[in-house]
C-alpha cells in the first residue's frame, strides 16, 4: 500500500492518510478493511522516508505477522510501488506470488469487493484491476482549460480503481520498464499494458472512492457513518454438509464473516444469512431467498465460467426477463435451498 504522499491536492494541514475521518486516521480504516481478508498473507505500508506519524496513528500494525512497513518511498507513486516491490522479495516473496497495490487514500474499499477482484483474477494469466464503468458524458478541455473542445464517446471507457492485482514477476519489469523510459505511471494497469498485456477489468463500486480534494473528506465520513451496521435481519440456512455449503457460498462470491462452532456468517454486500450446521428436509427443500444485485450478468458468467453448477451439483437456471419486469435466475445450494437472484429494476436500462 504506497502512503509516502503528501496529499497536497487535499487542503489538509497534515498528509491526507492522516486525517481523522470518524474518529480514525484515513489508513486506519483502509488498513481494517485489508485487515478482514483472508487470502491476503500480509499488508506491507510504504512510507517516506522522514514519516515519524504512522505508528503514532495506527499503533499496533507494524510488527505481527500481517503487518510490514518500510520507509522507502520515493517522489511519485510508480518509484514508491517499485521500493515496496523490492522490500517484497527482500521478506521472501516470490515471482509467481501475487501483489495487489492499494491507493491509502481509497479508505471505503470493502473486503467484499476485494475478495470479488480475488476470486476473478486468481488463475487469470495477466491479473486485473476494480474499476467501474463511467456513467457521465466526457468532455476535452481547450488549451484554456475552462472551455470544451470536444466530447468524448464513453461507451467501453472504465474509471480504474484499486487494488490492482498483478504477479510480482510481471508487475516490476512493467514498472522498471516505465520507469527507464520516463513514461509518466498513474496506475499498475498502465505499466502492465505497456508490455502489450491486457489486465482484466473487474466491476468495482462507485463507495470506492479515492480521497483527493478536500469535499472528499466530507463525502467519505457521511459514506461511513451510512454504513455502519444497524439493525439486521438474517435469515438461519440449514446446511447438510456444513463444510461443502462453506466452499459453495465462498466461490458464489459471499465473504465469511465468521465460523464459529456449528453457526457461520456470510455477506454479500448489505445482505447477510447465518449457515448453521443443522439439516431437516423439509426445511431446506421450502426454503428460499432473494438477492438483489447491480449486475446479474457479470454474476452469472462468473457462475459458468467456473463450473459451479456442475462441481457442486446444484440446479441452476440462467438469467431471464420476466413479464413482471425483474431479470432473474435461480440456484440451488447443496442443501437443496433455493436462491433467486435478480437485477435491481432501477440500474436496468
Amino acid at each position: 500500500m504506497p502512503c509516502a504522499g503528501t496529499g497536497s491536492r487535499s487542503g489538509s494541514f497534515v498528509p491526507k492518510q492522516y486525517v481523522s475521518l470518524a474518529g480514525l486516521p484515513v489508513v486506519a480504516h483502509t488498513l481494517a478493511a485489508l485487515g478482514q481478508v483472508d487470502r491476503i498473507a500480509a499488508t506491507l505500508v510504504v512510507l517516506a522516508p522522514d514519516d515519524e506519524q504512522f505508528e503514532e496513528e495506527v499503533p499496533g500494525f507494524a510488527g505481527t505477522d500481517k503487518g510490514w512497513i518500510a520507509r522507502v518511498g520515493g517522489d511519485s507513486r510508480a518509484a514508491t510501488v517499485l521500493a515496496g516491490l523490492a522490500e517484497l522479495k527482500a521478506r521472501g516473496a516470490q515471482p509467481q506470488d501475487w501483489v495487489l497495490v492499494h491507493d491509502a487514500a481509497r479508505c471505503l474499499v470493502r473486503p467484499a469487493w476485494i475478495e470479488r477482484l480475488l476470486s476473478t483474477c486468481w488463475h487469470d494469466e495477466v491479473g486485473g484491476l476494480l474499476a467501474l464503468p463511467v456513467a457521465d458524458t466526457l468532455k476535452a478541455a481547450d488549451d484554456s482549460g475552462d472551455r470544451v473542445a470536444t466530447t468524448i464517446a464513453r461507451d467501453g471507457k472504465w474509471a480504474a480503481q484499486t487494488p490492482q492485482m498483478f504477479r510480482l514477476g510481471l508487475l516490476e519489469p512493467a514498472l522498471r520498464q516505465a520507469a527507464e523510459a520516463g513514461t509518466a505511471i498513474t496506475d499498475e494497469s498502465s505499466a502492465v499494458e505497456a508490455l502489450g498485456h491486457a489486465p482484466r477489468l473487474v466491476r468495482g463500486d462507485l463507495e470506492n472512492l479515492k480521497i483527493t480534494y478536500q469535499p472528499d473528506f466530507g463525502l467519505a465520513e457521511r459514506l461511513l457513518a451510512t454504513g455502519r451496521r444497524g439493525t439486521e435481519l438474517r435469515p438461519m440456512v440449514p446446511a447438510r454438509d456444513f463444510d461443502l455449503s462453506q466452499e459453495f457460498y465462498t466461490d458464489l462470491g459471499f465473504v465469511r464473516e465468521f465460523n464459529r462452532g456449528k453457526l457461520a456468517g456470510f455477506r454479500f454486500g448489505n445482505s447477510a444469512f447465518l449457515l448453521q450446521d443443522f439439516f431437516e428436509e423439509g426445511l431446506a427443500s421450502n426454503l428460499v431467498l432473494h438477492l438483489t444485485l447491480a449486475d446479474l450478468d457479470t454474476f452469472w458468467a462468473k457462475i459458468s465460467r467456473e463450473g459451479l453448477a456442475e462441481r457442486y451439483g446444484v440446479r441452476v437456471e440462467p438469467p431471464q426477463q420476466r413479464p413482471w419486469g425483474l431479470k432473474d435466475m435461480s440456484i440451488t445450494d447443496p442443501s437443496g435451498v433455493l436462491w433467486r437472484i435478480a437485477e435491481r429494476m432501477e440500474v436496468v436500462e
